[in-house]
């Protein structure tokens, strides 16, 4: 959906004041939105919590921002984001899902820095907890995503929670043994490898913000003493530095065994969630996870095993 876009090209812009809402024609499943125009530009849409229903209250006043996944707009990968949205607020959780500067329907920032992304989050929470009552927050991003509300929860103590996908973690001597040794026995990848070597193309550093690794794990062990809950999901497209469930306690330390931390590894699945049957998988896990930290009004779905 791109309705807000259509509004504006119908030349009705200028009547849209800064942080003015716009009541979006209801979706198919009959889920209140509006869209919004606030900070420096930015453009999101709010799926409103169905508190009419009183079995449904969001009682933990539990606000949920999802985040760009990588240059993909706020509508999520294959529409993941938009139908998430939806079901969180079917759910009783009002949802804001925006595009970050200089993606999707959002602006250039006329002035960046390097804390642009903190303070376009910041403006996130403040819009969600201005016209819906959210005092807390979620925050859930894909990859890059990830990595933003990884730095975000750590640093702010309104964020009660972060889902993690495909987010943050450090190779390891295991990691390096499982990796390594089938592809020594092919030749062919062998061969591949020392190629590359002498080509070397962009690597993970240069597309994802991971702190150090001591650092991450000082912010991990933060986030668990005050209580923030974080779910991590990795899936097969995270191949190139995640390969096993140990891991994460193997790279960040005690606190990653912690009961505020769940964890899933999804190894089939991919990056993306290209399959629905795969997104219906990741959807339903958000919702027991949210219910399992927050609490939740009847419907909550069953939980899914791991993989």
């Amino acid at each position: 959906m791109n309705l807000q876009v259509d509004y504006l090209e119908q030349g009705r812009a200028q009547a849209v004041a800064a942080d003015a809402a716009v009541t979006l024609p209801r979706a198919e499943d009959a889920i209140d939105e509006t869209a919004h125009r606030f900070g420096d530009g930015l453009i999101g849409v709010i799926s409103h919590g169905q508190a009419y229903n009183p079995s449904r209250i969001n009682a933990s006043k539990i606000g949920v921002v999802l985040l760009n996944a990588g240059l993909t707009r706020h509508i999520g990968p294959y529409r993941a984001y938009a139908e998430l949205a939806r079901r969180l607020s079917r759910e009783g959780y009002p949802v804001l899902r925006f595009d970050q500067s200089g993606l999707g329907d959002s602006a250039l920032p006329d002035q960046a820095d390097a804390d642009h992304r903190s303070h376009e989050i910041d403006a996130a929470m403040a819009l969600l907890a201005q016209h819906t009552g959210a005092e807390r927050f979620v925050l859930c991003g894909l990859c890059s995503g990830a990595d933003d509300a990884f730095h975000v929860a750590a640093a702010d103590h309104r964020v009660a929670g972060a889902i993690l996908l495909d987010g943050l973690a450090y190779p390891t001597q295991g990691f390096w043994l499982r990796h390594a040794l089938p592809r020594l026995l092919n030749p062919a990848k062998v061969i591949a490898y020392l190629r590359s070597r002498r080509n070397a193309g962009p690597s993970l550093a240069d597309f994802r913000d991971f702190p150090a690794k001591a650092d991450a794990a000082r912010m991990l062990a933060d986030m668990v003493a005050r209580d923030t809950r974080l779910l991590f999901v990795f899936t097969g497209g995270a191949y190139t530095y995640f390969n096993h469930r140990s891991q994460l306690t193997a790279c960040l330390g005690r606190a990653a065994r912690s009961s505020q931390v769940s964890l899933e590894y999804w190894r089939e699945y991919d990056h993306t969630f290209y399959l629905r049957k795969h997104r219906e998988m990741l959807f339903a896990r958000i919702s027991h996870w949210m219910a399992s930290s927050w609490g939740q009004p009847s419907g909550a779905p069953p939980e899914n095993a791991s993989t």
